[in-house]
């Protein structure tokens, strides 16, 4: 998709005085990523790996789950096979859409608690199931991960012959699972709730790969920053799109082999999202 410089104009006109703009919209995914991008020897995209391009039959999707964070929390020698792997992306947007924008996947059912899906590839698969506008909890600002986990098993079951997406929020804010006290220290309290958020997810994703056959991935997105002092006034903190940086882009890779499923090809259909701004500011994104 090119840039229309008629929008373009006018966004600047519109946010020419907020130092906000400019710093998310310009500095950090222009001048900064743009640096990164030519971060000496670091992984290029003919390393990154193209998930549709790989050998699954079920691929779970934790969002934000750093590699070396799943590499600290899960026991790795559960897995028939382990490496850390690089993203196309440092934010879902960008994940989705060079994973799957424009494509046809009529062999693969995407079960979302991720409004991009719909945003960015909602005609590119058999069937989404969109529970980020469905089964949005108010209360928790997030799609919880036993929803997640529900509507896996119920696609599964309603096309046992295809390929099976399941794109869980966690360990992403907001936290759902995490007790982090009265730490002072911020930067600590953030990576407790994170790690917790993620130990949370994890049995919901291990009732998936029990009930459903065939080879499963459990991989991620993107990473995670938690910037402090010039970082987070630069806005470098979270996951912003563009940024190449190791943090953001190294992901787990983890393979548990199984009874392969007998996959079909079938037609892609429209999946049709009304809320997906309001559910991307809830998630933090906007």
């Amino acid at each position: 998709m090119g840039l229309d410089p008629r929008h373009a104009l006018s966004e600047v006109r519109k946010n020419f005085t907020s130092l906000n703009w400019w710093r998310n919209r310009v500095f950090v995914p222009f001048v900064f990523g743009t640096a990164t991008r030519l971060y000496p020897g670091y992984p290029g995209y003919d390393e990154a790996v193209r998930v549709m391009e790989e050998d699954w039959d079920t691929m779970i999707v934790l969002d934000a789950c750093r590699a070396d964070c799943f590499e600290r929390t899960v026991d790795l020698d559960r897995f028939d096979e382990y490496q850390s792997r690089v993203s196309l992306g440092s934010h879902s947007s960008e994940w989705t859409r060079r994973n799957f924008q424009g494509g046809s996947f009529g062999d693969t059912v995407y079960v979302s608690a991720n409004p991009h899906t719909a945003l960015e590839a909602g005609d590119a698969f058999h069937h989404v199931v969109e529970l980020w506008e469905t089964d949005f909890d108010d209360d928790a600002g997030v799609v919880r991960p036993e929803v997640v986990r529900d509507a896996a098993i119920e696609a599964h079951e309603e096309f046992p012959d295809k390929r099976l997406i399941v794109h869980f929020m966690q360990p992403h804010g907001p936290y759902i699972g995490s007790d982090i006290g009265d730490d002072p220290d911020d930067e600590r309290r953030h990576w407790r709730a994170y790690t917790e958020n993620l130990e949370y997810v994890l049995p919901f994703a291990d009732d998936i790969i029990e009930v459903v056959p065939g080879k499963t991935v459990v991989t991620a997105d993107h990473g995670q920053i938690h910037a402090t002092g010039i970082a987070d006034k630069l806005g470098l903190g979270g996951h912003k799109p563009r940024l190449r940086l190791p943090e953001l882009v190294e992901i787990p890779w983890a393979v548990l082999d199984g009874e392969r499923r007998e996959i079909r090809a079938g037609e892609t259909s429209q999946a049709q999202g009304e809320q997906v701004q309001n559910r991307l500011e809830d998630l933090g994104y906007l």
